[in-house]
């Protein structure tokens, strides 16, 4: 086996983008004389309580003579702003983001000839024809929230999407491209489609049950048959797994990413599934059959090592890209590479591509997210050699991409709302035009809040880091994945505290921050973010940023040249303001309650809502709404019900992660969350629902007494809430 980008030496310390501050080591602020407070809501966490007027008594420093803490203008400031903006917000019809963040170009395949391209805007649910130089041709409505695409040998276009139970089929005419077919799936949550060689069968993963299905094509559906009259197609479940994003399906193979679950699902021929398994997330893949009949898999994703936490940092979190070698009969797969890809510029690899060189030679190439670096590895016919390396100039933000056969790359790039070209050492950014409904101009982002994207998913809040050692290079995104969750429970370096990765959607409504509760505002949030990400390399987390040392920042258009340190913490906040859930498909399609999901309503609001309560703001209690408000609220695309009451509680989920237990978790988009609980005991809703019981006295998710005043759930209360929950 080859291995590249060793690590050097055992650096005490990791330098790091600490997005995931679930579990950071800091003590909680503390009022003046040292007793905890929880500050009210809005109000600076470390601030003293206003004196009452007229009671002479001078506000602010507890004492006169000590310096107030660093930069504290330029916080106070920025604590002023987000008042401002809170205060200025309706919570109940707060957008989501899927709804205002722009086309994102999520998706591409190359047509016959490789002369056009067809891409998805996920934003825009819509399908369109692209030229070489990725000059938009034409444009189609797509299913909801378009995010999985294949082409079959004949040349048409198959597109599934998050937000609708359909598969829909294209044909592209000229530079045309027209809807041909629908074919009801009953499935919802679809994120990708493959097709099997023969053209006969889509395979396609459901993200909401964790499903692989395989959809039967073998019907005519030229316009006016039953198929294109939306006649249900033939379904088979082909098994399940925790958050399958992707699928790929060739001659011999049909393989699954299941990013929750930390492993790609290879079945073969006779029905036998191999598994490839690392210790966290994989984001991309891609698979190549040998003439043998042998599988290569690429995949990208992050380092294949137990997160390690100390300082309150994170360790071994660096991106990487694998190779594996599956053999014909064998029982699982050898690994033939490691390269650590943060280290030679390429950070949260999301597209994989095989090629074949000339003589024999084998090339992966890879993108990242996080980064503007293109990396191919090139084997000449021996994997156990180290392979040769070459760098391509690129921008951060590919999902996807396609190579064509003079080297031409063009790539979907959500990020910027771009498709990028790059040909012969040219690198073009084509911006995306918006239209919204149809017909309605889509009103544009503020630059701040895009420099706060960019903050979020690129290296840009800490350009400087470092992977020696078990130093890492990462982002947000590491543990986040699209801004949601990895299905990692990570060790958090404090006794024996374990702790699961919450989304980072929607924190605007929902402070105190993470399961500690220590970060009051989001201002105090975002300034420690800063701090612990540039502990360990050297600079003064207080840093202004300009294109010298973010070189790729020139190609965004509408930036200053200078970005001062309290711009990037006001950016950041803004796109942390804007970052709100994207809308639940299963609750914005019927605008009313069926009979069971009132039911779990009215279950919910006897049993769980004292703690998860209905509130628009979490430490507000102000904010919560009747039950008769909760039909309207859950049913409207925000969904803007957080379902937290921003208090410690203890259920009996041990061990706690902080001494009055853990912050009552929201349950908003609880579909995209996996595993449960703070230390991820729960591996299924039916779990979590099976554990509560209550008394009179208090709530139980774990180890509740055998007691006769203790009242468990049905079995009809559990189906009725299951599928309230379903809905938030």
């Amino acid at each position: 086996m080859a291995r590249f980008g060793q690590r050097r030496g055992l650096a005490a310390l990791l330098a790091g983008l600490l997005c995931v501050a679930a579990c950071r080591n800091r003590e909680p602020a503390t009022a003046p004389g040292g007793v905890s407070s929880p500050a009210s809501a809005g109000a600076p966490s470390h601030a003293p309580a206003p004196a009452p007027a007229g009671s002479g008594v001078a506000t602010g420093s507890a004492d006169p003579a000590e310096p107030p803490p660093p930069h504290e203008r330029e916080l106070a400031a920025l604590r002023a702003f987000e008042q401002q903006r809170r205060a200025a917000t309706d919570f109940a019809t707060l957008p989501p983001s899927d709804a205002t963040f722009g086309p994102d170009p999520y998706r591409i395949a190359a047509l016959a000839g490789g002369e056009l391209f067809v891409g998805l805007l996920r934003g825009e649910s819509a399908v369109v024809v692209l030229d070489r130089d990725g000059t938009e041709l034409s444009r189609v409505a797509a299913p909801g929230s378009p995010s999985g695409l294949a082409v079959s040998p004949a040349g048409d276009v198959f597109v599934v999407g998050e937000a609708a139970r359909e598969l829909a089929q294209y044909r592209v005419a000229g530079r045309r491209i027209a809807r041909v077919a629908t074919l009801p799936v009953g499935a919802l949550g679809m994120r990708d489609i493959a097709l099997a060689p023969d053209g006969k069968t889509a395979y396609v993963v459901e993200e909401r049950a964790g499903r692989l299905l395989a959809v039967s094509l073998e019907r005519d559906r030229r316009p006016g048959n039953a198929a294109a009259r939306g006649a249900s197609a033939a379904v088979r479940e082909l098994g399940r797994c925790h958050g399958p994003f992707r699928v790929e399906a060739g001659a011999g193979y049909l393989a699954v990413d299941c990013l929750l679950d930390h492993t790609i699902e290879i079945r073969r021929d006779r029905g036998e599934v191999v598994r490839i398994r690392h210790d966290g997330p994989m984001w991309s893949f891609a698979v190549h059959r040998e003439a043998n009949g042998d599988l290569l898999v690429a995949a990208g994703g992050v380092e294949d090592h137990p997160l390690e936490r100390e300082d309150g940092g994170f360790g071994y979190i660096d991106s990487y890209l694998y190779l594996y070698r599956l053999a014909r009969g064998a029982a699982a797969p050898s690994r033939l590479a490691a390269i650590n890809t943060s280290e030679l510029g390429v950070v949260t690899p999301k597209w994989i591509g095989f090629r074949a060189a000339e003589a024999g030679a084998m090339s992966v190439t890879v993108a990242g997210y996080a980064s503007a670096s293109l990396l191919t590895a090139t084997w000449h016919g021996d994997f156990t050699a180290a392979p040769q390396l070459a760098h391509g100039e690129l921008v951060p933000g590919t999902t996807a991409a396609q190579l064509a056969g003079d080297g031409t790359l063009v790539a979907a790039n959500p990020l910027l709302d771009a498709w990028i070209v790059q040909r012969r050492g040219e690198l073009r950014v084509v911006a995306v035009a918006s239209t919204g409904a149809p017909g309605v101009a889509r009103p544009p982002r503020t630059s701040m809040s895009r420099v706060g994207e960019l903050l979020f998913f690129t290296t840009m809040m800490s350009p400087w880091n470092s992977s020696d050692g078990k130093l890492s290079r990462f982002t947000c995104e590491t543990c986040h994945h699209e801004g949601y969750v990895d299905g990692r429970t990570h060790y958090t370096g404090r006794d024996t505290v374990h702790a699961t990765t919450r989304p980072l959607f929607g924190l605007f409504n929902n402070g105190p921050h993470f399961s500690r509760a220590l970060d009051k505002t989001m201002t105090d949030m975002v300034h420690a973010e800063f701090r612990v990400a540039n502990r360990h390399n050297g600079r003064d987390p207080w840093f202004a940023l300009t294109s010298a040392d973010v070189p790729w920042l020139g190609r965004v258009p509408g930036l200053p040249a200078q970005l001062p340190p309290e711009a990037l913490r006001e950016a950041f906040m803004t796109f942390l303001m804007d970052f709100t859930h994207r809308s639940n498909p299963a609750a914005t399609d019927h605008d009313r309650f069926t009979a069971l999901e009132r039911t779990g309503a009215q279950r919910f609001r006897d049993h769980c809502a004292s703690c998860h309560a209905a509130r628009l703001i979490a430490e507000n209690p102000a904010s919560e709404v009747p039950f008769e408000r909760w039909e309207a609220l859950v049913l409207s695309p925000p969904g803007p019900i957080v379902w937290s009451n921003a208090a410690y509680a203890k259920t009996g989920v041990t061990p706690y992660v902080h001494a009055s237990g853990a912050r009552v978790p929201p349950l908003r988009r609880l579909y995209k969350k996996w595993p449960y609980f703070t230390n991820g005991s729960a591996h299924s809703l039916d779990a979590v629902l099976d554990g509560f019981a209550a008394s009179p006295d208090a709530a139980y998710h774990a180890g509740a007494p055998a007691d006769a005043a203790v009242v468990r759930l049905t079995a009809d209360d559990k189906s009725a809430l299951r599928a309230f929950l379903d809905l938030l």
